[in-house]
C-alpha cells in the first residue's frame, strides 16, 4: 500500500461521510468526543481540536489508558504523526513528523521537562505516563507560545499534581495494580486528594519493576551479531522506577494558585550488547508553581503563571556498579501569559518566558563541555473572528539565547569548523511568526490552515560536541559556526465531527534553510585521541532540507445507541524527508504506517482490537540499513463494576499478539533491540 492510495482511501471515506451526514439524523453527542476535546496547549485561550489551525491529537480517559506504556515515547507511538526513538523499554522520546531531539518541545503542565532527554536517545524523559491525566500533541511549528525548539511540534503532559479546581470531596482518589507477561511487569499506582472550596491537596505515588523483556528471535542482527546470543530475551532491558509527588492549591473567585514537589527515580538497562552491560540511573527532583487568575484587570481578563525548578542527575553504569559518566542539569523555567479582553471580535494572549539550564558531564564519555544556557522570550498570539465561518490567527515570538562555556579540554582532536574556548560566550536572537485560519464551510466541518516561519537557535550539543557518544555509537563533533536554522512550514487539516464518519485528514510541508543533522565523516578522520573504542566520527552540519507528508485519523460509527456502540478507527501517517541540494534522504525517517481498531461498548463491557502496520523503510541515508516492515496485533477488554460508590475496572490487554519481530527505523538501536514480543497485561483500576 503506498501513501497516495492510503490517503485517497481516507479522503473517499470522508466524502462518503458528507453524503451520509446530509440524510441522517443529528448525531449522538458521543460522536463528537474526539474533535471536541479541549486543548490548552499553544492556543492562549482553551480551544477544541475542531477549532485549531494546526494538526493536533489529545489522549485522555479510556483512550489514554488503553495506550499507556512505560515511557512517554511508546505511549504516543500509535498516534498519527508521532513515532518514537525507542532505545529499549527504558528510554523513548516522541518524534513528530520525522523531527525529534531539540525540535520537539516536551512540556510538563506547560513548563519544559527540565531534563536531558534532548541530548541523547538513551536519556529517558523525566515524566511518568501512568500518573498523567491527558496528553496534548500539537503537530507542526505554529505553537509559538513555547519556543523555536517546537518547530516539529509540542507534547504537553497534564496531570493533577497541583489541583486546578476545588475538589468535590474531602477525600478520594484512584489506585491501579497490573501485571504484564512479556517483561514480568509489576506496577502499583496510588493517587489521593481532596479538600473544600478553598483548599485542595493531591498525593501521588508509583512503583514499577520489570525483568528483561521477551522478544521473538534474537536481539542483535547483522554481520557483527554474536553467535552465542540467547534467543527470546532482550538482555539489559529491565526497569525499576519510583515516582511520587505532594501538591496543594488555594482557590478563590474561580482562580487558584498551587505548589507541588515531585521526584522521578528510574534505573533501566541499555540493550546495546555491551559486556559488561550498561545501565542508567536517572533521578529528577522538581518543584512546580501554577496559577490561573480569572479576574479582569486593565486590558486583560486573566493571567496564567507556570514555573518549574528541577535538579536532574543521570549516571551511566557499567556492570551495574561502575559509574562511567554522570550528567547533571540544574534548570528552571517560568512563563507568564496575559489573556486579553475580547474587543470588537479581537482577542489574544501576550506573554514572557525565561529559561536557564546549567548542564555538565563528568566521566569517560563527556561529549559536550559544561555549558550554561539561558533564554528569554516575549510572544503574542492574536485572533480575529472575521465572521461566524472564518477565524484568523496571527502570532509572533522573539527569543534571545546565551550559551556560556565552562572548562574546555585543551587536548580535544581538531576538526574543520570546530572551535571552543573555556569561558566562551555566544549570544544571539531569533524571531518566529505564524499566520493561521479556521474556516467552517458547513455545520460540523472545519478547515484549518497555518503558515509558520521559525528561526531555531543551535544548542550547545550541535555547536561544541567533541567526544565519544555511546548512545549513538559515534564520535560526535560540533560545528561552532552553525547559524540559525530557518524553516517555513505549511499545515492544512480538514475535520468533520458528526455523521457516520468523523475525524481529520491533513498534510504538511516544511522547508528548512540550514537544517542541522549529523553527517558521517570519512573514516580517515576517526580520532585516535579521546576515542578508545574507535567510534565512527559524525559531525553536526547544516544543509537545506524538505519535509512533507500527512496524517489521517478517521472513525466510522457503525453503531451508536444509548445501549451499544461499535466504531472503527482508521489511522495513517507518512513522512518524506530529503536534502534539497542532492535529494539524498535524511537519516532515521519513519516509514509509512497504517492502522485499524474496532471498538465495542455495551453496558459494563468495553472490548477492542486491531493492528498497526509499518511498511519497509528502504529510503535511507548512506549511514543506515533498510528496516523490514512489521504488523503489530493488539486487543483489550474492560469490565466495569460499581459497588457502594467505588468503581472497579478489571482489564486485560494483549500487545503484539502475533509475536512479530518489529524493529523501529527511527531507533539508533534497531539492529540491537526489537520491540517486545507477545505480552498480556492484566489489572484493576479503582476510583473512589
Amino acid at each position: 500500500m503506498n501513501s497516495r492510495l492510503l490517503f485517497l482511501t481516507s479522503t473517499l471515506g470522508l466524502v462518503f461521510g458528507v453524503a451520509r451526514a446530509q440524510v441522517s439524523a443529528p448525531p449522538d453527542p458521543k460522536e463528537t468526543v474526539h474533535l471536541d476535546a479541549v486543548v490548552v496547549t499553544g492556543t492562549g485561550d482553551a480551544k477544541s481540536v475542531f477549532d485549531l489551525a494546526q494538526g493536533a491529537s489529545v489522549l485522555a480517559g479510556e483512550n489514554l489508558r488503553a495506550r499507556e506504556a512505560g515511557t512517554l515515547g511508546e505511549t504516543l507511538a500509535a498516534t498519527p504523526g508521532v513515532n518514537s526513538t525507542y532505545y529499549g523499554p527504558g528510554a523513548s522520546r516522541p518524534i513528530i513528523r520525522g523531527l525529534g531531539g531539540d525540535r520537539v518541545r516536551m512540556l510538563d503542565n506547560g513548563v519544559g521537562s527540565l531534563d536531558a532527554s534532548n541530548v541523547s536517545p538513551d536519556h529517558n524523559t523525566a515524566i511518568e505516563p501512568l500518573l498523567v491525566d491527558r496528553i496534548e500533541v500539537l503537530r507542526g511549528p505554529s505553537a509559538l507560545l513555547y519556543g523555536s525548539s517546537g518547530v516539529g511540534g509540542v507534547v504537553n503532559v497534564i496531570d493533577n499534581r497541583i489541583p486546578a479546581a476545588p475538589p468535590t470531596t474531602l477525600f478520594g482518589g484512584r489506585a491501579e495494580t497490573r501485571y504484564e507477561t512479556a517483561a514480568k511487569e509489576r506496577t502499583g499506582v496510588l493517587a489521593v486528594g481532596g479538600g473544600d472550596d478553598r483548599w485542595g491537596y493531591q498525593v501521588e505515588g508509583l512503583r514499577t519493576r520489570t525483568d528483561d523483556v521477551k522478544i521473538p528471535g534474537f536481539a542483535q542482527e547483522g554481520p557483527d551479531a554474536p553467535a552465542d546470543q540467547t534467543k527470546g530475551t532482550l538482555p539489559s532491558s529491565a526497569i525499576s522506577t519510583k515516582s511520587g509527588s505532594v501538591g496543594g492549591s488555594y482557590f478563590w473567585n474561580d482562580s487558584y494558585v498551587g505548589l507541588a514537589a515531585s521526584e522521578y527515580d528510574t534505573s533501566y538497562g541499555v540493550p546495546t550488547g555491551d559486556d559488561p552491560p550498561t545501565s542508567i540511573r536517572l533521578r529528577q527532583q522538581r518543584v512546580d508553581l501554577r496559577s490561573d487568575v480569572n479576574q479582569a484587570f486593565g486590558f486583560f481578563k486573566g493571567a496564567r503563571v507556570r514555573a518549574g525548578l528541577a535538579n536532574y542527575r543521570h549516571s551511566e553504569l557499567s556492570g551495574g556498579a561502575k559509574v562511567n559518566t554522570t550528567f547533571l542539569n540544574k534548570a528552571y523555567e517560568g512563563r507568564v501569559e496575559l489573556l486579553q479582553e475580547t474587543l470588537n471580535d479581537f482577542s489574544g494572549t501576550i506573554g514572557v518566558q525565561t529559561t536557564r539550564s546549567d548542564f555538565s558531564a563528568v566521566g569517560e564519555e563527556v561529549v559536550t563541555p559544561p555549558t550554561v544556557t539561558s533564554n528569554q522570550a516575549i510572544f503574542a498570539l492574536e485572533e480575529y473572528k472575521a465572521s461566524r465561518a472564518l477565524t484568523l490567527q496571527l502570532g509572533a515570538r522573539y527569543e534571545h539565547q546565551t550559551i556560556k562555556l565552562g572548562q574546555v579540554d585543551a587536548g580535544l582532536p581538531a576538526f574543520p569548523g570546530f572551535a571552543a574556548q573555556s569561558g566562551e560566550r555566544r549570544a544571539e536572537g531569533g524571531t518566529s511568526t505564524s499566520a493561521g485560519l479556521v474556516f467552517y464551510p458547513a455545520p460540523d466541518y472545519s478547515v484549518g490552515a497555518s503558515l509558520a516561519y521559525s528561526q531555531r537557535l543551535p544548542v550547545a550539543q550541535e555547536l561544541f560536541s567533541n567526544g565519544p557518544h555511546g548512545g549513538t555509537a559515534s564520535y560526535e563533533v560540533g560545528t561552532s559556526t552553525l547559524g540559525k536554522e530557518k524553516s517555513m512550514g505549511f499545515d492544512l487539516t480538514v475535520r468533520k465531527r458528526a455523521g457516520f464518519v468523523t475525524g481529520s485528514i491533513g498534510g504538511f510541508a516544511n522547508r528548512f534553510s540550514g537544517f542541522v543533522f549529523e553527517q558521517e565523516l570519512p573514516t580517515s578522520q576517526t580520532p585516535t585521541v579521546n576515542n578508545p573504542d574507535k567510534l565512527r566520527p559524525f559531525q553536526f552540519v547544516a544543509k537545506d532540507a524538505l519535509f512533507y507528508g500527512g496524517e489521517a485519523e478517521l472513525t466510522l460509527h457503525l453503531m451508536d445507541t444509548k445501549a451499544e456502540r461499535l466504531h472503527l478507527d482508521l489511522t495513517s501517517d507518512s513522512v518524506h524527508a530529503q536534502q534539497t541540494t542532492d535529494h539524498q534522504p535524511l537519516p532515521r525517517i519513519p516509514p509509512l504506517r497504517a492502522g485499524a481498531e474496532l471498538h465495542w461498548e455495551r453496558g459494563r463491557w468495553s472490548v477492542g482490537g486491531g493492528f498497526r502496520h509499518a511498511c519497509r523503510q528502504n529510503r535511507i541515508s548512506s549511514a543506515e540499513t533498510e528496516t523490514p516492515g512489521y504488523t503489530l496485533l493488539n486487543a483489550d477488554a474492560t469490565y466495569t463494576l460499581v459497588l457502594k460508590g467505588v468503581s472497579y475496572d478489571f482489564f486485560v490487554r494483549g500487545t503484539n499478539l502475533a509475536n512479530a519481530e518489529a524493529r523501529v527505523h527511527t531507533s539508533f538501536l534497531k539492529d540491537f533491540a526489537p520491540l517486545p514480543g507477545r505480552g498480556v497485561a492484566v489489572g484493576v483500576r479503582t476510583v473512589f
